[in-house]
């Protein structure tokens, strides 16, 4: 007879190693201890027992520089907006970029943590700038910077984690088999961070200093190492990540049947996102910003390799909340504990393209659509629709013309395992 697991007490119960041993280990860059605007952060990690991906953090402090008793607005996640870009190397060898990291994790925290989440990170992921007064709902996007009199320069500490290949993993990374594991970070301009309206003051430059990643490195001992080795030639890691593509810029004045094309090629894509960034003063937040770009009057629909998904447009002017829940179950299962969303009604409905965003209600408007062929957790590699052999086009219907140019950026969610040859610690990646 098969017993109920809640039931079976013969059940063997899994023990640690005696000489395991977990170490919090914090990682400075290699290439300098302070970093300006569009220039790159190094980071190497340890090559020395196992990386536990849940503990996967960066720190660091950041200097505003603007004018004295003026108050500049920073716009979308402040931790993660001077990050442009995100490279994972091993062994000298890329393994994942993601290009707009500023616009993709903004979008990230929004659709994974609820306003009380966010609320209860407000400190470390920077909401609020030095502008702390009073804590209320609204001030869970952008950040304010007071420059009191005389003062010219603030500096703010962040926290957060490294969203990316590394962070998603489902298993721990082996840093012992990896001869080099980098994280370079690629920071952004000035004018990217703050707000684009014209009527507040601007961040004149900025520095990083103190910056750190931090993760638990688990060492089980050599025993456990070599039986690691001895399982299998090649060891696969089934990870996940982000990919970005901007499309052609959808002019101002634009109506009717638009189809847009992004040449992104992977063989599994869980989740498609589209981020429809502002081009106008009207948008205070610019790339930040998603603006319903069919004027609440019209539909949108994804076509890969002739199927269309979902099988029914989403439609803007039938009901709009029924896209909203899509975007949700985008993100996983709609009763999962990382879709509660920080999107009001206001960020998400009340915002055309001929709307005026500001820094503390962006326009929320993110197109989603998921593509797993299994929504629930399973170990199964490969769940998503394969790009590769043709690219993703969107077909948007706009019934009322753009009152603003739109930048169209699709960001796809894809599966990827991580192959480690453990005889000469080559890393190949299947994606």
């Amino acid at each position: 007879m098969s017993l109920p697991t809640l039931v079976d007490y013969q059940e063997p119960l899994v023990m640690l190693p005696e000489e395991t041993q977990n170490f919090n280990v914090c990682m400075t860059p290699v290439n300098g201890s302070t970093f300006a605007p569009s220039s790159q952060i190094l980071v190497d990690l340890g090559n020395r027992g196992f990386l536990d991906p849940a503990s996967l953090v960066m720190r660091y402090s950041i200097t505003y520089t603007g004018v004295a008793t003026e108050t500049a607005l920073l716009t979308g996640t402040p931790v993660y907006q001077p990050i442009l870009r995100l490279d994972t190397l091993v062994n000298s060898q890329t393994i994942e970029t993601i290009n707009n990291y500023n616009t993709v994790t903004n979008m990230w925290c929004n659709l994974s943590l609820g306003v009380s989440e966010k609320l209860g990170q407000q400190y470390n992921l920077g909401y609020l700038g030095n502008t702390a007064t009073d804590v209320d709902n609204q001030n869970t996007d952008g950040a304010g910077i007071i420059f009191g009199t005389g003062i010219t320069s603030v500096t703010i500490p962040l926290s957060a984690p490294v969203i990316g290949l590394l962070g998603q993993s489902e298993k721990l990374i082996p840093l012992f088999l990896l001869n080099n594991t980098r994280l370079a970070f690629t920071l952004d301009t000035v004018a990217n961070i703050t707000s684009a309206i014209t009527a507040n003051s601007k961040v004149s430059n900025f520095s990083i200093s103190n910056f750190e990643i931090c993760y638990n490195m688990i060492d089980f001992g050599v025993g456990v190492e070599r039986e690691v080795i001895a399982m299998n030639p090649k060891l696969r890691i089934k990870s996940s990540s982000f990919a970005t593509s901007m499309a052609p810029q959808l002019a101002l004045g634009v109506s009717g049947s638009q189809t847009l094309s992004f040449n992104l090629r992977y063989a599994s894509v869980k989740s498609a996102f589209v981020n429809f960034g502002g081009s106008a003063v009207t948008s205070a937040n610019s790339n930040v910003d998603s603006f319903d770009v069919t004027g609440a009057n019209g539909d949108l629909q994804f076509s890969i390799a002739g199927v269309n998904f979902p099988q029914k447009a989403l439609s803007t002017k039938n009901n709009k909340a029924g896209c909203l829940m899509e975007l949700r179950r985008a993100m996983g299962s709609i009763f999962g504990k990382n879709v509660a969303v920080s999107i009001n009604a206001k960020e998400y409905g009340g915002y055309t393209t001929a709307g005026s965003t500001t820094v503390y209600i962006p326009s929320k408007f993110w197109l989603g659509v998921n593509l797993s062929k299994l929504t629930i957790d399973q170990k199964a590699f490969f769940t998503g629709i394969s790009t590769q052999l043709s690219p993703v086009q969107l077909n948007i219907n706009i019934g009322t013309a753009t009152s603003i140019a739109i930048n169209p950026m699709l960001i796809l969610y894809y599966d990827s395992i991580m192959e480690i040859d453990t005889a000469s610690k080559q890393v190949l990646m299947v994606q």
